[in-house]
């Protein structure tokens, strides 16, 4: 019986002891999952605070990259309106010429590479400021007036120097071209067509398709001192026919010098203190007084002249010479020779264009001064001679077969050209017309063919051949003609 209690009471308790390790464990789990689920919930809510950080800092980044973008855009146009107020442009150009020119001007000189920068720049919607510089080396050889070679060496002025400043602008219906550039006057530049300093005043004529023009322009060619002042009208006049006509009007009188030719001076050798002595004299000597001398050391052989009338000249007395032997002081002045007027004191120019059919255009310009006649005598190989220089106008007519256009590649254009330009002591045709590089001499008439062609979009190849009477501008070869060929052809290269 006892073991029977035993056993039972074993039992109980074993019983009792699982029945509490079963009672037991679900409270500890509950607990337990609380505990995590606070975790969670605290983990979540720390979540959210960092989300609704991150939202708040993306909000900010949005903002800001808006911001950049409208800075940035800003920035943008700024800098474009910038860079369109600066606009580059011009041509670049492989040149070459064959000349068989007689006189002071070098033969195939403009054999040239040449570079042409032009700059624009915006002041305001109204106003512009411009510049423009030349590059121009010549490779060639050229040739002096006695057949001598040279080869061009150093630099110029032309070597890459802005050269040309000038302002356009307007107020209101007036323009205005203020500054040193070049211009022209007429369609083909016979009567004006060269680098000046001055101002041109235009507007437009109402009810018409002209515009009218005064202005006041001085040419800059070296020596040269006068101005010149006008004006002008140019446009459509009826169905393919526009007209270039301008009057223009010397500061300086008929007979007034233009200034003086640097190029052609005068140097007189003064001794102080003694007397210049002739010997070995030849001939017969006429006149007498003081003696002036145009050597540069004793014993020179040189000529000079007596400043009493009537006077004489070693150099110029037929069978006279003699050398010089003088010793002193010596004192040199050199004195340039005056330009004489070869333009008088008025001019014009009337210049058309007219398109009677497709692809045929015909350019005519007739250009005239009052210039008045002169004789220039010279001492030559054949004695002396005499030059008449009667004539005043200038003629240069033109046909061209289509145009050529750079942004068009495989355009071209035919042209013939004839034209009739007085002798022009001074080298000058018109009152300071465009020579085209040497191309058109005064004292010159004939025919020029040639041709524009665009291999590609920017470059235009050009190639003429020039047939004409030529005067020979040689001292003591003045009243002389001969046939002059001239070749040339360039390579532009436009950006």
């Amino acid at each position: 019986m006892m073991k029977k209690e035993k056993t039972a009471a074993l039992l109980l308790g074993i019983t009792m002891s699982l029945t509490g390790t079963a009672l037991a464990a679900p409270a500890d789990t509950a607990q337990d999952i609380d505990s995590r689920i606070a975790a969670l919930e605290q983990q979540q809510s720390n979540l959210e605070k960092e989300i609704k950080e991150l939202r708040h800092q993306n909000s900010q980044l949005k903002n800001q990259e808006r911001s950049q973008k409208k800075q940035l855009n800003g920035l943008s146009k700024s800098v474009k309106s910038e860079m369109d107020r600066i606009k580059i442009s011009g041509f670049g150009r492989v040149s070459w010429d064959n000349d068989n020119i007689k006189g002071y001007i070098d033969r195939n000189d403009n054999r040239r590479f040449y570079l042409d920068l032009k700059g624009k720049f915006k002041v305001n919607d109204d106003w512009n400021f411009n510049f423009e510089s030349e590059t121009n080396p010549r490779y060639a050889n050229y040739v002096m007036a006695d057949g001598t070679l040279k080869s061009h060496s150093g630099h110029d002025d032309e070597d890459g120097t802005i050269q040309r400043v000038w302002a356009e602008g307007k107020t209101g219906v007036v323009n205005y071209d203020i500054g040193r550039r070049w211009r022209g006057l007429g369609f083909q530049n016979v009567l004006f067509g060269n680098e000046s300093d001055g101002v041109i005043v235009s507007t437009a004529i109402p009810k018409s398709k002209l515009t009218a023009n005064a202005f006041y322009l001085t040419p800059t060619d070296k020596g040269y001192n006068f101005s010149i002042y006008g004006a002008g009208v140019q446009g459509q006049v009826g169905h393919g026919l526009q007209i270039n006509a301008a009057i223009a009007k010397l500061n300086i009188g008929k007979h007034e010098s233009m200034g003086q030719n640097v190029y052609d001076t005068t140097k007189t050798f003064k001794v102080e203190g003694v007397n210049a002595t002739i010997k070995d004299l030849h001939g017969t000597l006429k006149g007498g007084g003081d003696f002036r001398w145009y050597g540069s050391k004793s014993g020179d052989s040189s000529y000079g002249d007596f400043n009493s009338e009537p006077g004489f000249s070693i150099y110029y007395t037929p069978g006279l010479s003699g050398k010089i032997d003088a010793s002193g002081t010596y004192t040199v002045t050199e004195t340039p020779s005056e330009l004489p007027n070869t333009a008088g004191n008025l001019g014009f120019v009337l210049s058309a264009m007219w398109n009677p059919m497709k692809n045929i255009f015909l350019i005519g310009d007739y250009a005239r001064t009052n210039a008045p006649s002169y004789t220039v005598g010279e001492w030559g190989a054949n004695g002396y001679q005499e030059t008449k220089y009667d004539k005043n106008s200038c003629t240069a007519l033109r046909l061209n077969y289509r145009w050529s256009n750079i942004n068009d590649p495989g355009s071209f254009q035919l042209y013939a050209r004839w034209y009739n330009y007085a002798r022009n002591i001074n080298n000058l045709v018109g009152i300071f017309g465009d020579k085209e590089w040497g191309a058109l001499q005064p004292g010159s008439k004939g025919w020029i063919l040639g041709f524009k062609y665009v291999p590609a979009k920017n470059i235009e190849w050009e190639t003429f051949y020039e047939m004409a009477t030529a005067q020979n501008t040689l001292y003591g070869h003045k009243n002389e003609t001969y046939h002059r060929n001239f070749v040339r052809t360039m390579v532009d290269y436009h950006f």
